[in-house]
């Protein structure tokens, strides 16, 4: 039998809480190694413990909406489980946009909320709110930690920190709530205890019954891959392509550039006719890994339902996007699909359902426009150095990039969970706090202004590059079909304003560039994209809301014509 892991860590470092020295203990032991901190008093103790243990890298915000998501960008970026604290009462309410986010987004976040010992809750005490299971189904796990006070207790409160710990990366990857309870004394140092530390293992998938018989039955297959961090997924999908007669659709957030994949396949379906689209229609649909933008697609199958739809979730989750699902195949995406790509194919040249998507898909016209929020991004896009990586925020931004190909393949985030914009720029900013790489975030202005505090948080890297595009509102607001009065759309839900960036971003430090016209988005854009800065840089693109929506609705106009085809 093996023993159990025994971390011994360096005396005298950690508070006298022993749910506290449990607690940072074990995180050590499940090597988590970044920690984004709200200052506070109740949650002193955590903070003490973190900061002076070298192991651990330290991110300070204040505001603590903006810390989960800024918790969420480093977990993006370096693929690791990322530890989040703040002190009691309602700080803790404001993580859960970004737990919500992160649940959607299958991202290990370890929630760690202080707390007042339970006598006082309802007492008239500061800052006191029943803590306990807050974030109800939106973690995988909450554990609501023992003080202390025998043995049992201790056994108790690592047996609890363990399991949540696990939770957090276990695949499905979810965020996981620790709520602990600290009394006073807040943060005398006390001495480092032996901590046990539980692991988990997966053995592998070893078959997959009959699903390589069942997939070779179908002529018209489709795969559709959602938003990824698997870097594996796409050698996978390009040799399921190369072998098979199958439809590979992707959008960027999938982080697959592979040729043999369409990309552009919103703009495609817009392109066809409603007659054509039943043609279009796969016998066998199977879906891998996240969410995906385009409604377009979603419209499509659900009025051209395959016979077939096999949905591969690792965590076995029930996920009906389609509204045809016939199959749950509880399974590694990857291993699934390289299952998959080795079956042998019947007829090795037919390759005619996936020519009749890949012909126009090749033949479509990305936009090429006049001054506009379209342009803007599609100038960036195409001027990106290699390996960098791109923040999409939500709304128009995430939209509009679809419509064009990246130059230089970057790695590609967005958070496609629960599609806010409450937390698209904290979420850029932490990940450019841990990579090397420069970070672009492409933002419009209501996504930018409601989540600039972020801003102020120190430090902030010089690899961070910001596009924002600022019409004065909500531009999406406007384009949609059921705009209304116009007056109350600009008051009340576009909110029209003349906020510009330049002064707040020059006061934190950021270089300022400004662009109005054609010719100096051409002229400061290798500015922007320059490989070597001092400082972070922010581009404030001004564009007309209305001009925006006409500009996009004759590019989509032009599909239709026959320019798309």
């Amino acid at each position: 039998m093996t023993p159990p892991t025994i971390l011994q860590t360096s005396p005298r470092m950690y508070s006298n809480n022993k749910n506290v020295e449990q607690l940072v203990s074990l995180l050590k032991a499940h090597q988590v190694h970044h920690a984004v901190l709200s200052s506070g008093s109740r949650n002193s103790p955590i903070i003490h413990s973190l900061a002076r243990d070298p192991s651990f890298t330290c991110h300070t915000v204040v505001d603590e909406r903006s810390a989960g998501f800024y918790a969420l960008g480093i977990a993006q970026c370096t693929g690791e489980t990322v530890a989040v604290c703040c002190t009691s009462g309602t700080a803790a309410l404001n993580y859960a946009p970004a737990v919500a986010e992160a649940y959607y987004q299958q991202l290990p976040l370890i929630v760690i909320t202080a707390d007042r010992p339970a006598a006082w809750i309802g007492q008239m005490a500061g800052q006191t709110l029943p803590q306990p299971g807050i974030f109800n189904s939106l973690v995988k796990k909450s554990v609501h930690l023992p003080q202390i006070a025998s043995a049992e207790d201790e056994w108790h409160c690592n047996r609890l920190l363990n399991e949540a710990i696990l939770a957090a990366s276990r695949r499905p990857p979810r965020p996981v709530h620790i709520n602990i309870p600290l009394s006073e004394p807040l943060s005398e140092p006390a001495a480092a205890p032996e901590v046990r530390k539980i692991s988990y293992s997966r053995p592998p998938v070893s078959s997959f019954g009959n699903y390589g018989e069942r997939f070779l039955k179908y002529r018209k297959r489709m795969i559709i891959a959602g938003q990824s961090r698997e870097p594996a997924l796409s050698q996978a999908l390009n040799d399921l392509v190369a072998m098979h007669d199958c439809v590979a659709l992707a959008e960027h957030l999938s982080q697959i550039p592979s040729a043999l994949l369409i990309h552009n396949f919103d703009a495609l379906l817009y392109a066809l006719t409603a007659t054509e689209w039943p043609q279009y229609a796969p016998d066998l649909l199977i879906t891998v890994e996240g969410h995906i933008v385009s409604k377009r697609i979603r419209q499509f199958l659900r009025d051209n339902p395959p016979a077939q739809h096999w949905h591969i979730s690792p965590g076995g989750e029930v996920v009906d996007t389609y509204q045809c699902l016939t199959d749950v195949v509880e399974a590694d995406g990857v291993d699934f699909i390289t299952y998959l790509a080795a079956q042998k194919p019947e007829n090795l040249g037919d390759k005619s359902f996936s020519a009749q998507w890949l012909a126009p898909s090749l033949c479509m016209p990305e936009p090429d426009v006049a001054f506009s929020d379209l342009k803007a991004v599609g100038a960036l896009l195409k001027a990106l150095p290699p390996d960098v990586n791109l923040h999409l925020a939500n709304s128009s931004s995430v939209r509009l990039a679809q419509l064009f190909r990246p130059a230089g393949c970057p790695r590609i985030f967005s958070n496609r969970g629960t599609s806010g914009i409450d937390g698209c720029l904290s979420t850029a900013v932490g990940g450019s706090c841990v990579s090397r790489k420069l970070t672009f975030l492409l933002i419009g202005d209501l996504a930018f202004f409601y989540d600039m505090n972020v801003l102020w948080n120190r430090p902030l890297k010089p690899n961070l590059r910001i596009l924002l595009n600022n019409n004065q509102g909500g531009e999406i607001f406007h384009s949609l079909p059921s705009s209304g009065n116009s007056a109350v759309i600009d008051k009340y839900i576009a909110v029209r304003h003349t906020t510009t960036a330049k002064a707040w971003a020059e006061d934190q430090g950021f270089t300022y560039l400004s662009v109005s016209n054609d010719s100096e988005l051409q002229t400061l854009m290798p500015a922007f994209t320059a490989t070597h800065s001092t400082r972070p840089i922010l581009m404030e693109v001004f564009s007309s809301k209305e001009r925006n929506v006409e500009i996009l609705r004759n590019y989509y106009t032009s599909l239709k014509t026959g320019t798309g085809k």
